[in-house]
This record gives structure tokens, C-alpha cells and sequence, in this order.
């Protein structure tokens, strides 16, 4: 029952590699805004009614997660920081979350912000100021560290889309056997 934490801002290769180490070693991924997007349908659904005031999205991945742990260990793609849409300012995810998600141990991807802008103007066809990027990246840098050395967990810091390095450091902390098979 462990979830091995894989973030990064958006566009750094993500969800590209939990999708190819869950592929090949078999271990589940789930992104947080789709768990987020599902606990938000099962309470809508169980309420039998729309939701008029939102659920705090925390409390819904952990809620959410809780109910995958018991499947074993999974790769959870998220972020230590998130860019608020009123204002824009980065505002940083309380380290009471990585505790109640179960969190062992993190992955965290990062680029040239220039690299970033590219492959979100491409998704998105949105211009990102390469400043504000930067600033983003390392407040996700900054506080990917403050939460490992507050809850002591494991921290590989990764160039974007470096899957091999992303596996290697799973093995190591012995979520894939030297098969390349995911284990229980």
C-alpha cells in the first residue's frame, strides 16, 4: 500500500512516464484531477443532486486515493504547487496531504522553462511567460524538498520525460523487481 508520488509543473513529462513504467512493470497510475473529477461524480451521484458548494479538491484525492490503496502500491501524478486561476499567485499544498495520501516516496520532473512554454503553447496553443514558469518550477522544486525532509521520504529529482532514471530509482526503492515486473 504505497503511493510513489510523480510530480512537476505542468508539461515536464508526467503522465508520458507513469503511463510507460505502468505499462511495462505493471503498476497502476492515476492522475489527482481525475480522482478528484471521479470523487466529485460519486458525490454528486450519491447526493442525488448538484453539488452548489464545491468540496475542497484535497479532501477528494484523499478521499479518493484512500480507496485505491487498497490495491497495493500505485504511481499518483500530481503537483507540490498549484497556480490559482483568480490571481495566478502559486500557492503550495499543505504537507497534511502528502501525509493522509500515503505518500513514500516522489518523482519529480523538471525542464528548461523554454522547453515548457513549447510544449504547453503546442497542447494548448496558450503563450506561457517563461518568468512566471521559472518562478512556478522552483516553488514546485522548493517545496517537492520541504515536503520530502518533513516526512522523510525518498526524493529523485528528474530531466523531463527521463523514464529510465524514473524506473531505475523505483527499483531502488523496491517497487519493481529486477525483472522489470511491478511486485506486491
Amino acid at each position: 500500500m504505497k503511493v510513489i508520488f510523480v510530480a512537476g509543473i505542468h508539461a515536464v513529462g508526467k503522465s508520458s512516464a507513469c503511463k510507460a513504467v505502468s505499462g511495462k512493470c505493471g503498476i497502476p497510475h492515476f492522475t489527482a484531477s481525475q480522482i478528484i473529477r471521479d470523487e466529485k461524480s460519486s458525490a454528486i451521484s450519491e447526493e442525488s443532486k448538484l453539488v452548489t458548494d464545491v468540496v475542497d479538491n484535497q479532501r477528494l484525492l484523499i478521499q479518493g486515493v484512500s480507496r485505491l490503496l487498497a490495491g497495493g502500491h500505485f504511481l499518483l501524478d500530481g503537483h507540490f504547487t498549484m497556480r490559482r486561476k483568480s490571481d495566478g499567485c502559486i500557492e503550495t499544498i499543505h504537507v497534511d496531504v502528502f501525509r493522509e495520501l500515503h505518500v513514500e516516496s516522489i518523482v519529480l520532473f523538471i525542464d528548461e522553462p523554454e522547453q515548457i512554454a513549447k510544449r504547453m503553447h503546442a497542447r494548448d496553443g496558450v503563450s506561457h511567460p517563461i518568468e512566471l514558469l521559472q518562478l512556478h518550477q522552483d516553488a514546485e522544486i522548493a517545496h517537492a524538498k520541504h515536503i520530502a525532509t518533513t516526512l522523510k521520504l525518498p526524493l529523485v529529482i528528474l530531466q523531463a520525460f527521463d523514464i529510465e532514471s524514473m524506473a531505475s530509482a523505483m527499483n531502488g526503492w523496491g517497487y519493481i523487481e529486477q525483472s522489470g515486473t511491478g511486485h506486491e
